[in-house]
């Protein structure tokens, strides 16, 4: 790696008296960046997000397969005060007829699709045309809801309620388009049914307006987080700097690096998507981190020629960059391992992303210092930099504090990591389909007002090896028992059973009771969605007292599966390797710092100011009941790859300070007295410029960013405390020409 910097750094010096040459190559990278970004995709990528080995999720392949799932349903939510008034039966029956002329939607599952028989035995519409008066309307339905299960799970029992279940189809090559064209287009419809009948109110849910809502989102959310990333970076530059010239020449690399990041996504084909998105504000703040070293580094260098100066910050600094850039490719890489395909691409991406943004900066950052240092009014301003150090806010004191008593601080460190890392160890799994919403999100609201006036419109399913009603009757009777549900649907409750599915009812209707084969047939149970943990245990109910009943012995019963159980099972082991991807990472970078320093006592004390931020929130997540989310989970992961950078810069200052090979209380000290603005500038990047994810519209990228910076605050305070104390107590040091621990 030494190697590699020096052959960087000599690159450099070649060519920067041919700064045309450094301007005309950045010209390219750019180039090469806004064409990948023209090509960008995004999508919430719902489905691929599960897509693994794991056997539950082919049970849910091999379900959709036979099936007509639930996962391309459009839950429209009618509210009136009477649907029995005959204006707003009438309206309703037109949103109802232009709504199947929507390019896509297949049917209308709704009250008005339902059939009633009179007193000659004929089939008439539960809602006829023209509409009845409404007293005459409502006795109808009191007395068809008695008799019809299906009524009471489309409509409230005050008749205040219903819902429009409309299967589409998404058969385009851009998924995203016309999913967002077809919500648009019932939107529209919703609008004008609402303005028809007074009081009347339309509302949409579904787990295609979900991913319609998420993918839009992710748009606004890039654009918001990027262009926050680079205020905050240029504002704490300005503050630090005291010099808007400096700040400004802190913005070219990490401009540059988020630009090739974003690129990259476009060039390899990789959406942005919920997992994706936090990579251009991590590289962002990471280059910002990186050109303030340079920065930093620049200052001390004060003195020289301007373009000697700056070769030698570039070189100096360097190599605690790209080792900066590795150790939160590690953090990536192990997540590559993943079964989850999605995550795996996310951490080959988070590979790829960090190592060649930090190569951006330092390039950009050469070429951009090189050339700004020909003109008269560049030196002056590094010159009084050196001068007026940058202020550390008082944090600048922790070090000496925590070098006053270094015993006391280093074992209290290792008992509180010791304590937090039993208690993290605790914290279970969490998962939700909605762990992306708000609590307040329209969809999620929209979703539990459904669940709540009219049904539960989430389903487990049960596939059946047999259309035989008898045996059908049984599994739905083991069903409707475990769940305590009169609404368990099945071809058993249909006259005429499987033959009469398939001659009646629109396929769109019938593929949900009977296979396209027309050898299985499919047990449904709605529910009432809360976590992933409530419906697994539901689900694991259902197949043990399937399992149990002898009558069924002979019959091969699937497992329980649908979306909600599906996504439930892939994500506890998704979860299980995600914190498995944590203990890779930090072997990984126990293992580079080994490799760069060749000491290995040094590269395990340095794990401990890096562990206890992550420990101590999985141990806050543990006590608050939060458990481990995919969003915390993955920002434990990323963001200890990020927080080793502070590290990693107090190392490499012992290292050009000679303090590794003669480590001593004094040479610590000098060292973190030297960094510690950086430090402090650069912590202040990272958790000031995550902040925008606080104000972003998805719920997950909001958490992430929430426990990121948590990280990289308590990161930098056990930079200034722990690390200090622990070097000077458990580190080797030179004395009488040995190496030997320093005594008691």
């Amino acid at each position: 790696m030494n190697g590699l910097v020096r052959k960087l750094a000599a690159a450099l010096a070649a060519l920067h008296g041919r700064l045309i040459l450094l301007w005309i190559l950045l010209a390219v990278i750019l180039v090469f960046s806004l064409t990948g970004i023209a090509r960008l995709r995004f999508d919430d990528e719902l489905f691929r997000f599960f897509d693994s080995d794991i056997a539950a999720f082919d049970d849910f392949v091999a379900l959709s397969q036979a099936f007509e799932g639930d996962s391309n349903d459009v839950i429209v939510l009618i509210e009136a005060p009477d649907l029995a008034d005959p204006d707003v039966a009438g309206a309703v029956s037109d949103f109802l007829l232009d709504a199947q002329f929507v390019p896509g939607v297949r049917a209308a599952i709704s009250p008005f699709s339902l059939r009633v028989g009179g007193e000659d035995g004929a089939v008439a519409p539960l809602f006829p045309y023209p509409p009845l008066p409404r007293a005459e309307m409502a006795a109808r339905l009191d007395a068809e809801r008695a008799d019809n299960p299906s009524l009471s799970r489309l409509m409230s029992a005050d008749r205040r309620a219903m819902i429009v279940v409309l299967p589409i189809t998404e058969d385009g090559e851009d998924d995203l388009r016309e999913r967002r064209t077809q919500v648009g287009a019932l939107e529209e419809l919703g609008d004008r049914l609402a303005a028809a009948a007074p009081g009347v109110s339309v509302a949409l849910s579904g787990y295609p307006v979900l991913r319609d809502n998420v993918a839009r989102a992710l748009i606004d959310d890039i654009v918001m987080l990027t262009g926050f990333g680079i205020l905050v970076g240029f504002f704490i530059a300005i503050t630090t700097f005291r010099s808007l010239r400096l700040a400004l020449l802190t913005l070219p690399g990490p401009v540059m690096a988020v630009s090739v990041a974003i690129g990259l996504h476009g060039h390899l084909g990789v959406a942005i998507n919920t997992m994706t998105i936090a990579l251009p504000v991590l590289v962002l703040v990471l280059a910002t981190s990186d050109s303030i070293h340079i920065g930093f580094e620049r200052a001390r260098q004060a003195g020289r020629a301007s373009t000697r100066a700056t070769v030698r910050a570039v070189r100096r600094v360097a190599v605690a960059c790209i080792f900066a850039a590795v150790t939160t490719a590690v953090a990536f890489a192990a997540l590559a391992t993943s079964r989850s395909e999605i995550l795996a691409e996310m951490g080959r991406m988070g590979v790829i992303v960090a190592l060649a943004s930090v190569f951006t900066v330092i390039l950009t950052q050469t070429t951009v210092l090189a050339t700004a240092g020909r003109f008269a009014w560049f030196a002056p301003l590094f010159d009084r930099l050196s001068v007026h150090p940058p202020f550390s806010r008082g944090l600048e004191n922790l070090p000496r504090l925590a070098l006053a008593a270094p015993r006391r601080i280093a074992w209290a460190g290792l008992a509180v990591l010791a304590i937090s890392t039993l208690l993290y160890s605790q914290a279970g799994p969490r998962y939700s389909l909605m762990d992306s919403l708000k609590p307040d999100s329209p969809i999620r609201t929209v979703f539990d007002r459904v669940e709540a006036k009219v049904a539960p419109v989430s389903q487990i399913q049960i596939p059946v090896t047999s259309t035989d009603p008898e045996i059908v009757a049984k599994v739905r009777d083991v069903v409707a028992e475990v769940t305590e549900s009169p609404n368990v649907q099945s071809i058993a409750d249909v006259v005429g059973g499987a033959e009469a599915v398939e001659s009646e009812l629109p396929a769109p209707l019938a593929r949900r009771l009977v296979s396209r084969d027309g050898t299985q047939s499919l047990v449904s149970v709605p529910f009432r969605y809360e976590n992933g943990q409530e419906t697994l245990a539901l689900a694991e109910r259902i197949d043990a007292a399937i399992a149990a009943e002898p009558g069924l012995a002979e019959i091969e019963v699937g497992r329980a599966t649908g979306l909600p159980v599906m996504s439930a099972r892939v994500a506890e082991v998704v979860l299980d390797e995600i914190n498995r991807s944590l203990l890779i990472a930090l072997g990984g970078v126990a293992v580079l710092i080994f490799i760069w320093l060749g000491n290995l006592r040094i590269a395990l004390i340095s794990l401990v100011p890096n562990m206890l931020p992550v420990t101590l929130i999985g141990a806050w997540l543990m006590l608050t009941g939060k458990g481990i989310e995919f969003s915390n989970g993955l920002a434990l992961t990323v963001a200890f790859g990020v927080a080793v950078d502070d590290t990693l810069h107090v190392l490499n200052r012992l290292r050009l300070n000679g303090g590794i090979a003669h480590f001593e209380r004094a040479r610590v000290a000098a060292a973190l007295e030297e960094v510690a603005p950086a430090l402090v500038t650069t912590s202040l990047v990272l958790v000031l410029g995550m902040g925008g994810t606080l104000f972003a519209e998805n719920k997950g990228v909001s958490d992430f960013g929430k426990i990121a910076m948590a990280v990289y605050l308590l990161a930098l305070i056990a930079d200034l405390i722990i690390l200090p104390a622990v070097l000077a107590v458990f580190g080797p040091r030179r004395k009488h020409g040995k190496l030997e621990k320093e005594p008691s």
